[in-house]
This record gives C-alpha cells, sequence and structure tokens, in this order.
C-alpha cells in the first residue's frame, strides 16, 4: 500500500507513457548517461528505461500493479520484457537489481559502465551487494576506468572485466593547444551543510563537512597565491548546477585573487578546459583521473584523505601506493603543494609521460573513441541482423 501511495504521489509531476514501450535490440537502464551512449545506435535501435521517477510507462505500471509488485526491480524486469531487447546497458554501476537481470533474461547480453570514481564500500555496492552473493550477480561485459578497479568489482559480480577508462573521457580527442593556466576542478556543492558528519569518520571523532570544506579552501588559496607569484592564470573548472551560487562562492574566497570560472554547460566542456591548461589541480574529482589519463600534468591533492578514515579516498585506491608521489599527496602541506607545482612546471614531455603511465597504468586508462566498446556493439549487432 505504501509502494501504491508512492507512486500516486509521484504521477502528478511525472512524464506519462500510454502506449506500451516498442521492441527494440538495445535498452539503457536508466536514463543517465544517455546523451553519451545514444550516438552509438541508431534511432531504431535505442531506447531508455527510466528509472528516476522522470517517466512512467502506463502500460508496465499497470502489470505491476497486477502483480503485486510496484517496485523499481520489477518495474524494469516488466519493461524487459516487454521490450525484449538484446543489449541492456547502464551507467549505474552500483544498483545490485542490474547484476541480477542476467538471471531473469539469460539470453539478453548486459553491459555495465563505470560512470566515476568509486568509494568502497558504500559508494562502489550496496551493503547488501556483497561477496555472498557473487554467484546471484552477473554482468556479461564491464567496461571499468582501470584493472585495480575492475578486480574490485570481481569480488561482487561474475562477468568479463574490460578497463577501457571512463566513457565520457574516451568520447573527447585531445587536443594540444595549451595556454599559460592552472585549472582548478572545483568540489563545490550547493546545499551541502557545513554541520553534516562525514559517514567514514572514526567513532568519537566526528568530521563534519566543514572542517573538509576549510581544508580545501586553503589549498585554494595557497594555488591562487602560487599562480599570482609565477604569472600563471587561474581558472575553476565549475562543477554545480547553480552556477551563480558558484561564482558567488568563489568571488568571496578569491577576492584578492584574478581568476576566471568555466561554467560547466556541457558533457564535453571541462575537457577542453583540461586540455588548454599548462597544469590541472584536483582535490576530489574523476575529472581530475581523468586529466591523468589524457596524459595531462596534473596535481593531485588528496588531502581529505589526512582526516578521513578511508582508504579509498587516498590517491591511487584501489592501487596500494605511497601517500606521497611525484604528482600526488594525500596531506595538507604547502610545501608539498610547492613541490608538486614546481615539479610539473618544470618536468619535460617525457619524463612525465614516464611518471604518469607508470603510476596510471592500473588506475585509469584511456580508450580514444571507446574502442573496446564499439567492437563488441559491431559483433552483436552483426548477430541481432544475421
Amino acid at each position: 500500500m505504501k509502494r501504491l501511495w508512492r507512486l500516486l504521489k509521484s504521477l502528478t509531476k511525472l512524464r506519462l507513457r500510454i502506449l506500451p514501450p516498442r521492441h527494440k535490440p538495445v535498452l539503457l537502464y536508466f536514463v543517465t548517461g544517455a546523451d553519451v551512449i545514444a550516438p552509438y545506435f541508431s534511432p531504431d535501435e535505442f531506447q531508455v528505461l527510466d528509472l528516476r521517477e522522470h517517466e512512467v510507462n502506463l502500460w508496465v505500471a499497470i502489470r505491476c500493479l497486477f502483480s503485486r509488485d510496484l517496485s523499481a526491480q520489477n518495474y524494469a524486469l516488466t519493461y524487459i520484457k516487454i521490450v525484449k531487447p538484446k543489449l541492456v546497458i547502464t551507467f549505474i554501476d552500483n544498483f545490485p537489481a542490474f547484476f541480477q537481470v542476467k538471471n531473469h533474461f539469460p539470453n539478453v547480453t548486459t553491459v555495465l559502465i563505470q560512470n566515476g570514481v568509486r568509494v568502497d564500500p558504500r559508494d562502489l555496492f550496496e551493503t547488501k551487494s556483497d561477496a555472498s552473493s557473487l554467484h546471484k550477480n552477473f554482468v556479461d561485459k564491464m567496461f571499468v576506468f582501470g584493472s585495480a578497479i575492475g578486480a574490485t568489482y570481481a569480488k561482487y559480480i561474475q562477468g568479463e572485466i574490460a578497463p577501457i577508462g571512463s566513457f565520457k573521457n574516451n568520447l573527447m580527442p585531445i587536443t594540444n593547444s595549451k595556454t599559460r593556466t592552472v585549472a582548478y576542478i572545483s568540489t563545490y556543492r550547493s546545499g551541502l551543510s557545513r554541520h553534516t558528519v562525514i559517514p567514514d569518520s572514526l567513532p568519537g571523532c566526528p568530521i563534519r563537512y566543514g572542517e573538509v570544506i576549510d581544508r580545501r579552501e586553503q589549498a585554494i588559496i595557497f594555488l591562487a597565491n602560487f599562480c599570482q607569484e609565477n604569472n600563471l592564470g587561474l581558472i575553476i573548472i565549475g562543477k554545480d548546477e547553480d552556477f551563480e551560487g558558484e561564482k558567488t562562492y568563489f568571488e568571496k574566497l578569491l577576492k584578492n585573487y584574478s581568476w576566471t570560472i568555466a561554467q560547466r554547460q556541457t558533457t564535453t566542456i571541462n575537457y577542453t578546459v583540461v586540455d588548454e591548461s599548462e597544469i590541472v589541480v584536483f582535490t576530489s574529482s574523476t575529472l581530475g583521473y581523468e586529466s591523468l589519463a589524457r596524459g595531462k600534468k596534473t596535481a593531485a591533492f588528496l588531502i581529505d584523505a589526512e582526516i578521513i578514515d578511508s582508504p579509498s579516498i587516498r590517491f591511487g585506491w584501489p592501487v596500494p601506493i605511497s601517500d606521497e608521489g611525484k604528482f600526488w599527496t594525500n596531506r595538507l602541506d604547502e610545501n608539498r603543494f610547492e613541490e608538486i607545482l614546481n615539479y610539473l612546471l618544470a618536468a619535460s614531455n617525457n619524463d612525465w609521460e614516464k611518471v604518469r603511465s607508470e603510476t596510471m597504468r592500473e588506475i585509469i586508462n584511456y580508450d580514444p573513441g571507446n574502442s573496446q566498446f564499439v567492437s563488441m556493439v559491431k559483433s552483436l549487432r552483426a548477430d541481432w541482423y544475421r
């Protein structure tokens, strides 16, 4: 009854579909990633299963009502049963129900694409999807950032691991144009309370987001000073959807410095700013790892790791590497920041590439154009139309 009420309440703000979904060979499980995955298929091949309460297909919902199961999982399974796809893809790589789609549709190919840097255990897999249920979890192919995180997925899900890097990152060709700028990847989040306790805080020693923000702000101000002293431009790569709020935040924080901000408007603009910068700096960001995959000189100041008891937020997790390296640190230490930035400015391209490639080979790859995914689709498509 509770689920029925939630469904009826949500109907007032949903886009409703009356006709049943059409038979198509490719189904995207969740709307996330539709903008980057759709170009690989024709409109006649591809459609989206929306489970984020933006759209409800009444034909499917009524069937769920008759079966007395209004769960998202049953809605998805009913939808798949009607559509009869050959391939089901998801970018929501930490949703346990998807891991078991294959149990219900053994002839359907299921594909998981890693959507961002994951933090184990809460962020990567929900508690009910632990190693004890491995025999129930199966995905035909998992396109992941690197071999190390692939090994972590393999603890929870059976299937082939393909370490291709970031799917979105791979879409964007690398450009060689460069300006004398340092790009800082923003972590600003509107509506985030500074009083909220970090989930990974040690028992009896709560760490609040305000402390994390204060430390990151210290790093940003250091960076602004460094740029000013070295005649480098500073550009902020915007993150939040509330651009005006984000811009106002940095105007107050960096009121004594010269800087610009790039608004997050499209999927690709962030990569353009990364490519055009001399150095990229990040404190917590998937884009920072993507920058490294692109070969950019990148400084990783993973300072949250110093106060939050979670190994997975240290640089390079799940690869067990030291807390300090030529281009990274897990401590809030301005002397180390300066050493790292000076190294990046002075290093030759050959020296940088040697250090970068040796460090990142298990962490994140770069597969231009997602060639491995394209090859898979080509092979599957040959069977669909045989």
